[in-house]
This record gives C-alpha cells, sequence and structure tokens, in this order.
C-alpha cells in the first residue's frame, strides 16, 4: 500500500505545536525550564521596584538612572527577540524547497515497517521503532523519538487508515 504526498510549511508548524504540546506535557508545570523563567521575571521585577525607589529618593540622580534604565529595557528587548529570530532562521534553513520535509514524499506500509522516500532519501522504520503514534485533524505524526516524527497527512493515508490503525495498535496498549 503506497501514497504520494507533499508537506507544507503549515504542516511543519503543526508538528511544532504537537512537539511542544509533547514536551510540555513531560516536562509539567514545575520543570526547572519554569522555575527559570519565574526566577528571572521576578528578578526583573524586584529590579524594577527597587529602581522606582532609587528615582523617588534620590531626584537629583534621575538622568543617569534613566539612562541604565533604557539600556537595561534594551537588553531585555534583545534578550527576547533572540530565540524568536533565532527560531526564523532555523525554519528558514529547515524548510529549504529542495529539503527533505517540503519535498513529495512516498510512503509505503508493510506488516513490519514504514517506508519512505523522497528526493533527499529513503527510510525504512520497523513498527517497533515507531515511540508513540500524535495526531491532529490534518495529520498522523509518528514519533520515532522524543521529538523526531514522521508527518503523514490523513488525506493521503485516508485509503490506509486501517492498516495504519493496525499497524499502530502496539502503541494504545503501550500507554
Amino acid at each position: 500500500m503506497t501514497t504520494t504526498f507533499t508537506l507544507t510549511v503549515d504542516d511543519f508548524a503543526r508538528l511544532q505545536k504537537v512537539v511542544a504540546k509533547r514536551f510540555r506535557t513531560k516536562r509539567g508545570l514545575l520543570s526547572l525550564q519554569f522555575g527559570l523563567r519565574v526566577l528571572v521575571w521576578m528578578c526583573i521585577g524586584l529590579a524594577g521596584a527597587t529602581f522606582a525607589r532609587v528615582v523617588r529618593d534620590y531626584p537629583e540622580i534621575m538622568r543617569p538612572l534613566v539612562t541604565v534604565a533604557v539600556l537595561v529595557a534594551i537588553a531585555l528587548l534583545a534578550i527576547v527577540a533572540i530565540p524568536i529570530l533565532a527560531q526564523g532562521a532555523l525554519r528558514k534553513h529547515m524548510l529549504a524547497p529542495n529539503g527533505a520535509f517540503l519535498s513529495p514524499q512516498t510512503v509505503s506500509l508493510s506488516t513490519t515497517s514504514i517506508h519512505v522516500s523522497s528526493a533527499t532519501g529513503i527510510s525504512e522504520i520497523p513498527w517497533s521503532g515507531v515511540l508513540t503514534r500524535e495526531e491532529d485533524e490534518v495529520n498522523y505524526y509518528l514519533f520515532i523519538d522524543a521529538m523526531q516524527a514522521l508527518v503523514l497527512p490523513r488525506a493521503a493515508m485516508a485509503p490506509f487508515e486501517a492498516q495504519l490503525e493496525q499497524c499502530t495498535m502496539h502503541l494504545k496498549n503501550a500507554v
């Protein structure tokens, strides 16, 4: 059973959302990353409150303090912007028009493996190598590790939905 499809930039955005959701679910609310963010924003709040008090108590040094405040604000904006800009640059390279994600792909299902081929390469993954299956209203996501997945459009897989269900049944039983 073989089907061919081409993924889109929207499919990549959907994959990122599914991966982020999986990451948040695994890490939980009290993760180290969450704790560090709370600590950083508490420090920023305390620094702002201290700044306001110093300005109120020592109005004669207002000009140098405002200069420092502007520089700190610019630095904070840069700190916030760097990850966003880095993600945009990474996305540009990951989604090259002739790259693996956006090129036409052919998928074949067998009882033992899933076979994916495109202009950039060929992969065969045994069903035992698929760790989990996620889905949304547009795609199936077969995760082969914590953050990497095969993206299979529902529309392309519709004729093989029963076979895909049967091949990934072991994933539902493992949960």
